[in-house]
């Protein structure tokens, strides 16, 4: 069995850095997406990963592409990884499939009155929601469809305009104050509805949390997320 490789081959020069960053990212692909992982094919040069090969889902290209984006050292990331088509996957079926989905989620949850649209696997999600947060939402149950290419929001936000930068960055603030996050750590700049998020948390998943507070936030338009995990020692 191969040894797994330590930070201190790392640290001995044994390995260079892109090296490093192409073992960090299969490592962390193979132990979320087992099997699936194989098919991902990736190296780096001078901190840009190239990713291509074959996944069943659309939901495990996007996630390959986090990890590699949130792996440290990555200056950027080209994804030419190709979603399975080999079923017979007609885009009636997957619009059916997709509102079947939606349909359920809505049955337990807060989204309801979505439409869909497929053309070609590219799936639009269509009508009116209250927060980026729904739309997003949306956007990740079609994502795990397969035969589903790309998803696009084009859904109206009901609340745009009806707030003021001031009110929802108050709320931001709010909304981050009652979770564990170190909440002073991160800074909010608010113009026209459209929030930039920056500073540092403690890791990717607190990162991503911080992300979709903003989100869920209404009147918010866009989130541009720019804080970063702190570096361990």
């Amino acid at each position: 069995m191969t040894k797994r490789k330590t930070d201190s081959h790392y640290q001995a020069g044994v390995l260079s850095d892109d090296e490093r960053i192409t073992d960090v990212i299969k490592e962390k692909l193979h132990e979320a997406m087992q099997e699936s992982a194989m098919d991902i094919n990736l190296f780096c040069r001078d901190g840009f990963v190239h990713m291509s090969g074959i996944v069943d889902v659309l939901t495990e290209k996007q996630y390959a592409e986090e990890v590699a984006v949130n792996t440290s050292g990555v200056r950027g990331v080209e994804n030419k990884i190709t979603v399975a088509m080999d079923g017979n996957f007609t885009d009636k079926h997957i619009e059916k499939e997709v509102r079947s989905t939606l349909a359920e989620y809505e049955n337990n949850d807060t989204i309801t009155g979505l439409g869909v649209k497929v053309n070609d696997g590219v799936v639009s999600i269509l009508g009116h929601v209250d927060t980026l947060m729904e739309a997003n939402i949306a956007m990740n149950l079609a994502s795990r469809i397969r035969g589903v290419k790309n998803v696009v929001n084009n859904t109206n936000l009901a609340s745009s305009g009806k707030y003021d930068d001031t009110f929802i960055s108050n709320k931001i603030l709010q909304e981050l104050s009652k979770t564990e996050l170190s909440y002073k750590d991160i800074h909010r700049d608010v113009d026209g509805g459209i929030v930039n998020l920056s500073g540092y948390l403690n890791n990717p998943a607190e990162v991503e949390l911080a992300k979709e507070i903003a989100m869920n936030i209404e009147g918010v338009r866009k989130v541009i997320n720019r804080i970063r995990p702190r570096k361990k020692d």
